[in-house]
């Protein structure tokens, strides 16, 4: 009996944590936007603790900030920080990627990936959008765990996680799809050559590429192009 309340109680929680963090990653809670507990308790039909304890999952995952005053927010999206996570991808995938070059023989994962790697999206059509991020996503993490490194693997597929509302950002914003089928099938054959130098080399070339794509996205986003630029800090520190 005990351990089915426990089964129930961590099956509300993951239906909370689904939820808060669809809604985060698919913009509908926007970068900075604000709710709290009770409305998302709410929404979902279910008392605070499922909701508490999903909140402090996606604060660890850096998605969430909590303020004991003014509830609960989606955090914020900075240049400082799209500049680090997605330089921090770069280095994770690009040793993933070699590894995966030096070991990959499963035919059933080859496979797979040569239809993952086929996915597209049209960036005025969300829901393809929607599954183009979950199978990118997905290429990208069986590959890391191809390269066998379990630990990487895990860093690698929170890295994309987080990264899943600024790729939804610079997709929205700029049109790649050719261009990233391309890069994941120069990924994809490097990797089933079995040259992990070349492997390496498409993965960084793949990060940088995706960087740059965020980038543009947030520089097209009419809330950038809008905000105020603080200058008080910077003026202070002049001689």
């Amino acid at each position: 009996m005990a351990s089915e309340i426990l089964d129930a109680d961590v099956s509300r929680t993951s239906r909370a944590y689904r939820h808060i963090k669809r809604r985060i990653i698919r913009l509908e809670i926007p970068p900075g936007g604000t709710f709290t507990e009770g409305q998302m308790a709410a929404e979902l039909g279910l008392s605070k603790t499922p909701v508490r304890e999903a909140l402090a999952q996606l604060r660890r995952e850096r998605l969430v900030e909590i303020d004991s005053r003014s509830g609960c927010r989606a955090a914020p999206v900075t240049l400082k920080d799209t500049m680090e996570l997605t330089a921090f991808r770069g280095l994770l995938e690009s040793e993933a990627a070699s590894l995966a070059a030096s070991r990959l023989a499963d035919i059933a994962q080859l496979q797979a990936l040569e239809e993952l790697c086929q996915s597209s999206y049209h960036e005025q059509d969300p829901a393809s959008v929607d599954d183009f991020l979950e199978r990118n996503t997905a290429f990208h993490c069986m590959i890391a765990r191809a390269g066998g490194n379990d630990r990487l693997a895990s860093a690698l597929e929170e890295a994309l996680h987080q990264l899943e509302r600024l790729f939804r950002i610079g997709l929205l914003y700029t049109s790649r799809a050719l261009e990233i089928v391309h890069e994941h099938e120069d990924l994809l054959a490097a990797i089933k050559a079995g040259d992990a130098d070349a492997a390496r080399a498409v993965a960084i070339a793949q990060a940088r590429a995706s960087q740059r794509m965020i980038l543009d996205g947030l520089l097209a986003s009419p809330d950038i192009l809008s905000a105020r630029i603080g200058m008080g800090a910077m003026l202070a520190g002049r001689p």
